[in-house]
């Protein structure tokens, strides 16, 4: 009989086990999968925005440098004729000694896309490479003429880079002289874009693997530590395993905006060629005062101050995106208003905003996750919407914290948009669950949207007291 009683006791403290056990896994395999999931579509997102990034200094310095090409030329350009074959060897020559960097040149082809001016390649100058194709088929010297005949533009292709002998990608921007019927361009390689994307990827899926293991390692500790409480104590005890779970996507929420830091300082080294233009424009303005030629010097002073405002633009935009300091600064009220007053400047959609005190401390996720949710809304309005208008409210309700956003705009349909491919609208709702609050979407076809959000504030009374 106490064989028979001990086997029933040991029955039931297994049951008792996998009653624990299950639910901490299965939420702990629900949480890790959506980390993991937002990470891996947070990380493409701001490798996109990075690549872009550092494309756009590209093309801005290829600008830059061409710009300083035709200043080297005009005095020579301007006086010259029609027709006029010494003026024309003499910009030539200036163009063959002109370089940047370790394979910066310029080049000049004419209408018919024979090569006039080409540094690297002399033998190719006097060719007719107007059906010139690169290894993908890629009729580049016909698409670089069409770029500056419509008046100057891009173009990608594969090209041969003379300090490593290799072909690989490049992006030319080329410029169009009327009077003389050249098409003058110039360069820059940019496989290094190819690399420095890579190696953001590369650590982008380091800190998800870092993730995942830190998941793996919490879940087999916490595995074990209910295994013991539940051979050990009452039902009771169980109640510190949900706290776990609980602080455990906490901290796999912190683990994103912790990402967006990283990143933010990452995406710093895209200014790069901005700043190697305004060097440039420097030393030019250095050479051109020695010269005395004041006109020039403060042209390239003026090139450079833009080169670097843009430089320090891009930084404070990239940063803001990744995580607004104002709400570190002068709190989330405060940070509202100015995300409220940046975006009815740069639209003509009015905003009637009601922002109220909030007499609760709230924690940091809180606060980030409030001002996502307005900053995606406002996005999406502007894209989508199509008002004029819209009301901001934020208020405490006693112990409940109560944020809307309404538009008047065509609207659409909630259930159909949220099985759709966008994932706007799903990540608000997944933030506002993550920090305990409820999110509704309400909206028809004519009829505009409605968003909003209501949050208990006790448990975060009692936390903080």
């Amino acid at each position: 009989m106490d064989v028979i009683q001990r086997a029933g006791r040991m029955s039931l403290k297994l049951k008792i086990i996998l009653l624990t056990l299950f639910p901490l896994v299965l939420i702990s395999v629900a949480i890790g999968w959506i980390t993991i999931d937002q990470t891996k579509t947070l990380g493409q997102k701001e490798v996109e925005t990075f690549r872009n990034s550092l494309l756009a200094a590209k093309e801005q310095a290829l600008k830059d440098h061409l710009s300083i090409a035709l200043g080297s030329i005009e005095h020579i350009y301007n006086q010259a004729s029609e027709d006029d074959p010494v003026a024309q060897e003499q910009v030539k020559a200036i163009l063959r000694q002109l370089e940047f960097g370790d394979d910066g040149y310029f080049f000049v082809y004419d209408e018919t896309g024979t090569n006039l001016v080409h540094p690297t390649l002399p033998d190719l100058q006097g060719q007719n490479l107007i059906n010139l194709m690169d290894s993908n088929g890629n009729f580049l010297i016909q698409k670089l003429l069409n770029a500056a005949q419509a008046g100057g533009g891009f173009h990608q292709y594969l090209w041969h880079k003379p300090s490593t002998d290799e072909v690989v990608s490049k992006l030319s921007y080329a410029s169009w002289l009327p009077k003389w019927s050249w098409m003058l361009g110039t360069g820059l390689y940019i496989e290094d874009i190819d690399q420095r994307v890579a190696e953001v990827e590369n650590s982008i899926q380091k800190n998800i693997d870092t993730t995942l293991l830190t998941i793996g390692v919490l879940l087999s500790v916490a595995v074990f530590v209910m295994i013991a409480i539940a051979l050990a104590v009452n039902l009771h005890e169980h109640r510190l395993a949900d706290d776990r779970i609980r602080e455990l996507a906490h901290k796999t929420v912190m683990m994103q905006e912790d990402e967006k830091k990283h990143l933010a300082r990452e995406l710093h080294d895209g200014v790069n060629q901005l700043l190697i233009s305004a060097k440039c424009h420097m030393e030019l303005l250095g050479s051109n005062m020695r010269k005395g030629d004041r006109d020039r010097a403060s042209d390239h002073l003026t090139k450079g101050e833009n080169s670097l405002m843009m430089a320090i633009s891009e930084i404070r935009a990239i940063s803001h995106n990744l995580r607004p300091s104002a709400l570190d600064d002068i709190g989330l009220v405060a940070a509202l208003s100015s995300l409220i007053e940046d975006f009815s400047a740069s639209t003509t959609i009015r905003v009637n905003r009601t922002l109220g005190d909030i007499n609760t401390p709230l924690p940091t996720e809180v606060v980030t996750t409030l001002y996502r949710v307005v900053q995606e809304s406002l996005v999406n309005i502007e894209k989508h919407s199509a008002s004029n208008q819209v009301e901001l409210e934020l208020a405490q309700l006693a112990d409940r914290l109560q944020l809307i956003i309404r538009d008047n705009g065509k609207g659409f349909r909630v259930a159909e948009a949220l099985k759709g491919k966008g994932i706007g609208l799903r990540n608000m709702r997944e933030r506002v669950e993550f920090i305990g609050g409820d999110l509704e979407i309400s909206s028809d076809i004519g009829h505009g949207t409605e968003i909003v959000v209501l949050l208990d504030l006790k448990r975060f009374f009692r936390e903080t007291h």
